[in-house]
């Protein structure tokens, strides 16, 4: 049978995604541990192209059988090849109480609860921009985080793009004094800003592109800002440098998601050589799993794959991120010019399609 190596480079061809015979084998271990497309994912923390061409290779060379509720299982012959190569299953230790963040919410229910109340007819995920929101959990363990790292109370806040309502979590929670966010759905603005009316909040939203300069008096005037970047190059870049561009002075922090699914790690070291040379800041924290993600409407609608083990319903929060947290050194410098012009979804490792492959 064909080597790891040659099935990478098989995969690559396929996808344009740099793949390594590690890949192929974190990949073969997830496909053994569960049948469902969506936790292989999970399981593997490889780019979705890679993983769901890597699928149908090995469908094509008869090493699994795809039956009709979409299910993955190797027959005899595939479990024969992962045998030669001594392939098990992956085993997951997660903490489940904590689901892996290493924060204890215990003592924070009732700003869950109040949460999910105030938040209960929030603005569906559409996919004009590409949205997908957290859970309630990781909305609240963001602020937690923030919190313990001193970067929350007492501060002033800028949330970039807001379709996770981190803004009114933390608005909540009576511990910044000042939060204001820039997002770009009009929809989204309007309903923060009524929340924040009718509870009190310090929170302003406003119509934003990152694309675009930042207002020029919020430019150097935050402590910390929050941000879910999209995840081409181009879009990690200026968005975290607009972010950079509006803290204040050295010791500030940022926080933001980076997943795996698409952004691979040829990609997570290009964006860390921009952050250390280009940004001159620091990270400190690289949580994994920290995110996790509702299931939205129009996953199968979008996706770049129209593979039977593709087109099935999620059968749990599949879709994650890391948590990166970066702090400003003295000559740390963001991204201040007018007007720039990005790919902010599409490229070879991205969930969605291109639309004129459509």
């Amino acid at each position: 049978m064909e080597n790891l190596q040659d099935i990478a480079h098989q995969v690559y061809q396929r996808t344009g995604v740099m793949t390594s015979s590690k890949d192929v084998e974190k990949i073969l271990s997830a496909v053994a541990a569960t049948p469902h497309f969506w936790e292989i994912i999970t399981l593997s923390q490889r780019p979705f192209s890679v993983v769901a061409e890597m699928i149908e290779l090995l469908r094509q060379k008869n090493l699994v059988t795809i039956e009709k509720n979409g299910d993955i299982k190797f027959n005899s012959k595939g479990l024969e090849y992962l045998n030669s190569l001594k392939i098990v299953p992956k085993r997951v230790y997660t903490c489940p109480a904590c689901e892996g963040r290493g924060i204890n919410l215990s003592k924070l229910e009732d700003l869950i609860k109040k949460f999910d109340q105030v938040t209960v007819n929030r603005p569906k995920a559409i996919s004009d921009y590409d949205q997908g929101f957290v859970t309630t959990q990781t909305v609240v363990s963001r602020i937690v985080l923030m919190a313990e790292r001193g970067d929350l109370e007492g501060k002033k806040l800028l949330v970039l793009g807001d379709d996770d309502l981190v803004s009114i979590a933390a608005g909540l929670s009576g511990m910044p004094t000042e939060i204001v966010v820039m997002e770009i759905d009009d929809r989204i603005v309007e309903y923060i800003n009524e929340v924040a009316n009718k509870y009190n909040l310090p929170i302003k939203a406003m119509k934003y592109d990152f694309r675009d300069k930042l207002p020029d008096e919020y430019v150097g005037y935050f402590d910390t800002f929050i941000t879910d970047p999209p995840e081409t190059i181009e879009a990690l870049e200026i968005c975290i440098g607009r972010g950079i561009s509006a803290l204040s002075q050295e010791g500030c922090a940022g926080y933001f998601g980076l997943t795996l699914i698409e952004a691979s790690l040829g990609k997570w070291n290009i964006f860390q050589q921009i952050l250390a040379s280009k940004f001159k800041v620091v990270v400190t924290d690289i949580i994994d799993d920290f995110n996790h993600y509702v299931n939205w409407d129009y996953l199968l609608k979008s996706v770049g794959k129209d593979y039977a083990f593709v087109q099935v319903e999620p059968r749990l929060n599949w879709y994650r991120s890391s948590m990166y947290r970066i702090e400003t050194l003295i000559d740390s410098k963001g991204i201040e010019n007018e007007y720039k012009p990005c790919e902010l979804y599409v490229d070879e490792e991205a969930l969605i399609y291109k639309e004129e492959n459509k």
